[in-house]
């Protein structure tokens, strides 16, 4: 869920009473829009994420490993200048809305005490994370906004820093029974409308479980609510809730996570929400494989325009080529006519524009009426029909030859974009597009020619029941490398007659259990993952060839055996979590 300022309250105080007086050991910038801090507090490391990503901005304590790019970006090179060795003295909230103050005191570069402050604002895509020094000046911002992005508030190196202007709404940390009953009872709207739109940092889903907490009916004009008790019922409710912190994660019938709460909420199920030890902690079960799936997604979107672009022309070239073909069919019946012609030129007369000649080849001998063009002899006509049937022979031959071709790059292309979904790391992106530059869909990169080699993506590694190692290919290079570097005693399997990653058992006698589980994981990378009893081929590795000047990932075998499996909705889910974990 979007991360809203009740939930935010409960994750300040949570955040500030386990960092507060911690130094920050280190700086790292994942993402163009997310930072992350290493604090030393309370005896332990602790990986603090702010995130101005415009669906997914937030603030946490994360155990989630994050990969870095190569040159750390400029706005990580200024926050490591101003914040290495710092102190984080406060997190604080402000007006009890998206907007969290990080107070931070180090050195300047004199030896003096210095305060810097970071503000991240949680507010879609207008999120953000500003560094600001001790007079309100802004350093820098992980996102830059000038005047012709937003005629409100600029957000630039060198000038004051502003909040972002605030709606007339009451602060909840500063609600009496008073300000709630005369804020409220003049309202003709529903009861959870105005805690939306008169309570800081109320979403909808937040309205609608005070109302519950409260024995409120949400829907109910606030007109006829009896304010004089509900107000005090109101007041205690929100100067109880640092007393009511025990974080859930929501989760359906299946097993994947829905959202995060900061307690136990009557308006879900008991039995979908389970404890976790903190909130961060829910949120990273939330957010486990959702973020991940969208910075692919995100790094992803050129090459995936790039492949989608192509796809479509090779569609358009496979339909003129099927035409091509369609035509060249016509080719056996010119030769006919010309053979005719040939055998019968006493029969023409010179000028004719056709004749009906007997058809030998015909078991009935029935008559057949050519076409003549009146500008060439008889003789001269046989010629063109014969050499329309050299010249359709001909194009048949290339027809078929390049829808060969055709067809065999748009397989390796939809193998590619499918292989993008399983991409979890810049080294697996960086291999699709090194596959796709070198069958010349991609221009080299330039950057990459300084590099001797490409950083080689690692495949999934996943543990059988049995405790034997299962590693699945996340892309055509990858199965090729994991194929052709397994002992020949291994177990190989791969979804019959379907585009898939190869997967290898590390074991000579996997337990039936784990030849399961294995057949399980080839269905699921593969295309046929929602199939209710998709064949799953398996046999030795030694029995797997790839023919020579075959396409990456394209292997032959033989001695092999056929499971069917279907996957539940439940193993799905626990296999994505699975590869989310392996990041």
């Amino acid at each position: 869920m979007p991360m809203d300022g009740f939930t935010l309250a409960f994750l300040q105080r949570e955040l500030h009473a386990l960092l507060a007086g911690g130094r920050v050991d280190k700086v790292s910038q994942p993402e163009r829009d997310s930072l992350l801090l290493m604090i030393r507090s309370q005896g332990g490391n602790h990986k603090l994420l702010l995130c101005a990503n415009a669906n997914q901005a937030r603030i946490q304590v994360t155990t989630q490993s994050y990969e870095n790019p190569a040159e750390p970006p400029m706005f990580c090179m200024l926050v490591r200048k101003h914040l290495l060795g710092a102190r984080l003295m406060e997190i604080r909230q402000m007006g009890g809305d998206r907007i969290l103050s990080i107070v931070f005191e180090g050195l300047d570069e004199l030896g003096y005490a210095a305060q810097k402050t970071l503000y991240l604002e949680i507010m879609g895509r207008h999120s953000n994370l500003t560094l600001v020094d001790s007079r309100g000046t802004i350093l820098d911002s992980i996102k830059h906004v000038n005047s012709d992005m937003s005629r409100v508030r600029t957000v630039l190196p060198g000038q004051p820093y502003h909040l972002p202007p605030q709606p007339d709404k009451l602060n909840p940390d500063e609600l009496t029974a008073a300000r709630i009953a005369q804020r409220f009872a003049p309202l003709g709207m529903p009861v959870q409308k105005a805690l939306m739109e008169n309570v800081a940092g109320m979403a909808s889903v937040c309205a609608k479980e005070v109302c519950a907490q409260l024995g409120l009916d949400g829907q109910l004009p606030c007109q006829q609510i009896e304010w004089h008790m509900a107000a005090v019922k109101m007041e205690a409710f929100f100067l109880g809730l640092p007393s009511r912190a025990d974080p859930r994660v929501l989760f359906d019938d299946t097993g994947l996570s829905l959202d995060f709460f900061p307690f136990l909420y009557r308006t879900f199920s008991e039995d979908l929400q389970e404890k976790r030890m903190s909130l961060s902690e829910a949120m990273d079960t939330f957010y486990l494989g959702r973020d991940l799936h969208l910075r692919m997604q995100q790094r992803s979107a050129d090459l995936q325009r790039h492949i989608k672009n192509a796809i479509d022309r090779l569609e358009k070239k496979r339909g003129i080529l099927a035409m091509a073909l369609n035509e060249s069919e016509q080719a056996e019946q010119n030769r006919i006519f010309g053979e005719l012609l040939t055998a019968q030129l006493h029969l023409v007369e010179k000028g004719a524009a056709s004749v009906t000649l007997p058809n030998y080849y015909d078991p009935d001998q029935a008559m057949v009426e050519i076409p003549l063009s009146v500008q060439h002899t008889p003789a001269e006509n046989a010629q063109q029909y014969y050499k329309k049937y050299r010249k359709a022979k001909i194009a048949k031959q290339y027809a078929i030859q390049q829808l060969e071709k055709t067809t065999d790059e748009l397989e390796m292309l939809e193998n590619a974009l499918e292989d993008i979904e399983k991409c979890s790391s810049w080294a697996d992106l960086a291999e699709i597009r090194q596959l796709l530059t070198d069958n010349g869909y991609l221009k080299p990169d330039p950057a990459q020619r300084k590099r001797k080699k490409i950083q080689e993506g690692k495949p999934y590694s996943f543990r059988g029941p049995d405790g034997t190692e299962i590693l699945v290919g996340k892309n055509s290079l990858q199965n090729d490398r994991l194929t052709l570097h397994a002992k020949g005693t291994e177990l190989w399997l791969h979804a019959q007659g379907i585009p898939g990653s190869h997967v290898i058992v590390r074991s000579e006698t996997p337990s039936d259990a784990t030849l399961l589980f294995a057949a399980k994981l080839a269905a699921y990378f593969s295309k046929g993952r929602n199939h209710p009893a998709l064949p799953v081929d398996y046999t030795q590795r030694k029995h797997v060839k790839k023919p020579a000047g075959a396409a990456a990932g394209f292997v032959t075998y033989t001695h092999f055996q056929t499971l069917l499996v279907g996957l539940t909705p439940q193993e799905m889910v626990s296999i994505a979590k699975q590869c989310a974990v392996k990041v």
